[in-house]
């Protein structure tokens, strides 16, 4: 089962996603921590995977040579009707395999039988995407990238069958039920491609003859032909009736002339051909005074079409549409290209502050050639379009009119939609707050005096006792130390690091002085390796010792 389960859903080899729920929080939506473990992907963790054992695993489906075996569509829309979906997948034969998310949501996926070119596979799978109306959702699209430079690593997606047996994490059956992990064995081998040809021939080859259109559908854009395939070949009116007539109009102004070869329609022009698709087509058609009022009120107008609209979107293929006779430019199709796509996948480097990098590529020649660079950005970068152009232009990058031309608050959607699919980096122990702070303490350590009598704090010694293994430290000798290197912070941040960063402990305590008298010796406690200091005043020795110590180092 295991190699079987591997042989599906293999991809890159020197890298994995891996996610832990966070099980303390309660949400519709699954919390969590996902991180990137820069290392080779072994079987143990595909078997930890399927038997629910640590945390679950994620694949980058890209590899280094630009192929992958398996493409997917990740959909996240609460108000989605998955079984819905389900019957329309398999309404229009997709080769498809629908899965249960961690979300509760879906994962769409589609298998290759081997390694097959990823350019090829995104171009399938978002073709399925404007399909099945979910076009929108182009910048979910796996794999999200194409190629990866020397040291990227993609995107990952979590894998289904988390916890095989008793897991909520699997493929749905043609009914709507779970199938078992060997049940999707099957179903895998029912929908596996062997080769993509037949999908990518209108988005590859184009035709060579002059097409003669029989019905007034042959015109129909590709938005039209998804939109009416899908819903029993009526447009309902919740889809955006206006918006979609509009649409329309434009293409009935477009398609009138190759309208008039056709017997049935060389009479009407453009107003009576959007007449015609309004009262055939609709569901509930728009009264033909409406059509007048709203949709013929500027007729010298030229309209273009409305494709970015929410309800059209949806249904859009941008590359298809591009070799339509009445379709849209090619730079209007690089406008409809998901942010994913037109800019690069973001990963955050979990250093503290987190340093975040985004992959891009530059063109470095004037033959064309690209090279894949990283450019590293402030978290603040992303929010504000001004600086965040501003960098990217500095390297070298600059993106499309599509993103040059957003407002303000819809770029700032865009990259926190784009900052919430992020990878994550694992930083060094050097790149942590703990570990500055731990250097910082082992170096004060060993400049100054560490006692094992507790009664030389008073005397300003540290104290370790040697059977906790704990260390006693003033707080005002760690702030005289710091003073002298230069180091201003206050000592409000001193105990704040103490605490959060060391673990340390406030002890209002009293020592006894020389005199057996107790005075009040605040200190803060702590844990401490003894081979990240030297103890230099052991009990035999006198107190006055600490003094001349510091004498003679003056």
């Amino acid at each position: 089962m295991i190699d079987e389960f591997i042989k599906i859903f293999e991809g890159l080899d020197r890298a994995y996603g891996q996610f832990k729920r966070n099980d303390s929080r309660i949400s519709l939506k699954v919390e969590g921590k996902p991180w990137v473990e820069h290392k080779p992907l072994q079987r143990n963790l595909w078997e930890n995977h399927l038997r629910g054992i640590g945390v679950s695993l994620g694949v980058f489906p890209l590899t280094d040579n630009g192929t992958c075996k398996w493409g997917a569509i990740d959909i996240d829309d609460e108000s989605l009707d998955y079984e819905e979906l389900l019957k329309k997948i398999r309404k229009l034969k997709l080769p498809l395999i629908m899965f249960r998310s961690k979300s509760g949501r879906a994962h769409v996926y589609m298998f290759m039988k081997e390694f097959t070119s990823a350019e090829e596979v995104k171009l399938v799978m978002k073709k399925f995407a404007s399909k099945l109306g979910l076009a929108d959702k182009l910048d979910r699209i796996y794999p999200m990238q194409t190629e990866l430079g020397k040291k990227e690593t993609g995107s990952w997606l979590n894998l289904p069958y988390f916890n095989h047996e008793e897991g909520s994490r699997y493929a749905y059956k043609d009914d709507f039920d779970a199938a078992t992990v060997e049940e999707f064995f099957e179903m895998h081998k029912q929908y596996v491609q062997e080769s993509l040809d037949e999908y990518l021939v209108e988005e590859i080859k184009l035709p060579t003859k002059k097409v003669k259109h029989t019905s007034l559908e042959d015109l129909f854009l590709p938005c039209q032909q998804n939109s009416l395939r899908l819903n029993n070949n009526k447009i309902p009116t919740t889809i955006g009736r206006n918006d979609f007539l509009l649409h329309s109009y434009t293409w009935a102004k477009r398609a009138q002339t190759h309208a008039k070869k056709i017997e049935e329609y060389k009479h009407l022009d453009s107003k009576g051909l959007l007449k015609h698709f309004n009262k055939k087509y609709f569901k509930e058609p728009l009264p033909e005074a409406e059509i007048e009022k709203t949709i013929f009120k500027s007729e010298d107008k030229e309209y273009n079409y409305l494709c970015s609209r929410p309800n059209i979107k949806k249904y859009c293929e941008p590359s298809a549409c591009t070799r339509h006779l009445c379709g849209i430019t090619p730079d209007q199709a690089l406008e409809l290209v998901g942010a994913e796509e037109a800019l690069g996948q973001i990963t955050q480097h979990c250093s503290e502050p987190p340093i975040f990098y985004e992959s891009v590529d530059v063109k470095k020649s004037d033959k064309g050639e690209h090279k894949r660079i990283r450019i590293e950005m402030d978290g603040s970068f992303f929010l504000y379009k001004d600086k965040y152009l501003t960098r990217l232009a500095n390297a070298g990058y600059f993106p499309h009119d599509s993103i040059l031309n957003m407002k303000s608050t819809e770029f700032r959607k865009m990259n926190l939609t784009r900052l919430a699919k992020r990878n994550y980096e694992k930083a060094a122990e050097e790149a942590t707050p703990e570990y500055e702070f731990k250097t910082l303490i082992h170096d004060f350590l060993n400049k100054c005096t560490v006692s094992v009598v507790n009664s030389h704090l008073l005397d300003g010694a540290c104290y370790y006792n040697q059977e906790t293994k704990e260390m006693d430290i003033r707080i005002h000798k760690l702030m005289e130390y710091l003073k002298a290197n230069r180091d201003f912070r206050p000592i409000r941040k001193i105990a704040f690091d103490l605490k959060h960063l060391l673990k340390a402990e406030k002890i209002n305590g009293k020592v006894k002085d020389t005199f057996g008298k107790e005075k009040s010796c605040p200190t803060w406690r702590f844990k401490e390796n003894p081979k990240n200091f030297v103890i230099t005043l052991a009990p035999g020795q006198q107190q006055q010792q600490i003094e001349n110590k510091k004498n003679e180092e003056d």
